[in-house]
């Protein structure tokens, strides 16, 4: 019997699924002063998630998302800048 191969919206749903095992994710609605965003104080009023990879090894920055508060839209999505 052949084995299919995994098709990418497989992949996609398989990382879906599993998002919760693959990262060390954190909310909170306080600015940490370790994140050096560009204009960081236009993000008022916001949840804050950080992502990290569980399984890094290596130094490197958190994923960081704000979402507002007043309007659920996400108003940053990048890097945290906060490696070290």
């Amino acid at each position: 019997m052949l084995k299919m191969e995994i098709t990418k919206d497989e992949a996609l749903n398989i990382a879906k699924q599993n998002i919760s095992h693959l990262f060390h994710i954190e909310i909170t609605d306080e600015w940490d002063k370790r994140w050096r965003v560009y204009q960081h104080h236009d993000l008022g009023n916001c949840w804050f998630i950080t992502l990290m990879p569980a399984f890094s090894t290596n130094i490197s920055s958190s994923c960081l998302i704000a979402i507002s508060k007043e309007t659920g839209k996400i108003v940053y999505s990048g890097s945290a800048i906060d490696e070290g």
